[in-house]
């Protein structure tokens, strides 16, 4: 197994832990902030994650995120790219349903898995543009680290949550 072949199926395994976890939420609980006003819900934990994915996975390839190309940012009536990420923002922001939030994460994970799949391990040492200029530039395995570790925390956090909102152990 090679390097990309490690990172594909370590982020499938993410990818189908959060599939379960997501399985039957309704609206009310995509949007319960389980701290308050303060902490994050599941519907804002998905979309964030998503959105990030999306974004690091079109910098790896220099085409425009699908957010803005397949017009994800009118069905979630935001605006492309969204607004900086504030505690108002994640308090207003509407999962619309799961089928839009997960008709999204999909479309990115497809878009992600198609993109990993077409690398060979020496496209990971390749620099690309950074995400702002402020940064330097960083290796496509750098950048594909990120999306690999943000996927990993956040789908914890939703794995937990829901078992919490459920009262239900692991699943």
């Amino acid at each position: 197994m090679n390097a990309v072949d490690l990172y594909f199926d370590a982020l499938n395994r993410a990818d189908g832990y959060l599939r379960r976890a997501l399985e039957g939420l309704t609206y009310d609980e995509l949007r319960l902030q389980p701290g308050g006003e303060g902490s994050n819900p599941i519907g804002w934990i998905v979309w964030h994650m998503t959105w990030v994915r999306d974004f690091i996975t079109a910098g790896v390839t220099g085409e425009r995120p699908l957010w803005e190309t397949e017009g994800w940012a009118g069905r979630f009536g935001m605006e492309a790219p969204p607004p900086r990420f504030t505690p108002d923002n994640v308090h207003t922001f509407d999962p619309k349903d799961l089928e839009t939030l997960t008709g999204y994460f999909e479309a990115v994970a497809e878009k992600t898995a198609a993109v990993v799949r077409s690398l060979s391990p020496d496209d990971l040492d390749r620099l690309i543009p950074p995400a702002s200029s402020d940064r330097p530039p960083q290796s496509v395995g750098s950048r594909l680290g990120s999306i690999l570790n943000d996927n990993i925390q956040h789908v914890g956090q939703v794995t937990y949550f829901r078992g919490v909102l459920r009262e239900q152990g692991w699943f």
